[in-house]
């Protein structure tokens, strides 16, 4: 009989407490779907055409794909450990390499500006730039917001 009762209140339990873990559950981050997201604020808020759109994407995918190399290479540098023995010379040849390769991002920006200006006019490409800038700041917003939430609980 005990086993009974002891049953139904694990079945009651699980019934009550499903509902709110799922309720809490999120779905994990999707990078498909956050380019999707991404693409879609930009065309809306750049008025890009379709047209537009289809030129002006793979070479603004281009483009963060390579910064995301040399940002890689940046983080790693920044993140290598030296030798106790390590001289100053050898810190400055670490800052120096970092340098470069920020100087190499914006070169590489730049260049990459130039192509989507030459399919897309200057004035929406400046309004895709300014839109990329809000669509990540509003996603960081969203994400320190909820992730706040769950702190809070």
């Amino acid at each position: 009989m005990n086993k009974k009762i002891f049953l139904m209140a694990c079945v009651m339990l699980l019934s009550a407490v499903m509902p709110i873990y799922a309720q809490q559950r999120k779905r994990p981050f999707s990078p498909q779907d956050f380019v999707k997201h991404l693409e879609s604020f930009i065309v809306r808020e750049a008025c890009l055409t379709p047209t537009e759109a289809t030129d002006f994407f793979p070479i603004f995918h281009e483009m963060h794909d390579k910064q995301r190399g040399i940002n890689w290479k940046i983080r790693e540098l920044k993140k290598r450990s030296l030798p106790a023995d390590a001289t100053d010379k050898d810190y400055y040849n670490i800052i120096e390499e970092i340098n470069d390769l920020k100087v190499e991002s914006a070169e590489l920006e730049s260049s990459y500006y130039k192509k989507m200006c030459k399919v897309v006019p200057a004035k929406k490409v400046h309004a895709a730039i300014k839109a990329e800038d809000r669509f990540h700041r509003r996603m960081l917003r969203k994400f320190s917001d909820r992730h706040g939430q769950q702190h809070k609980k």
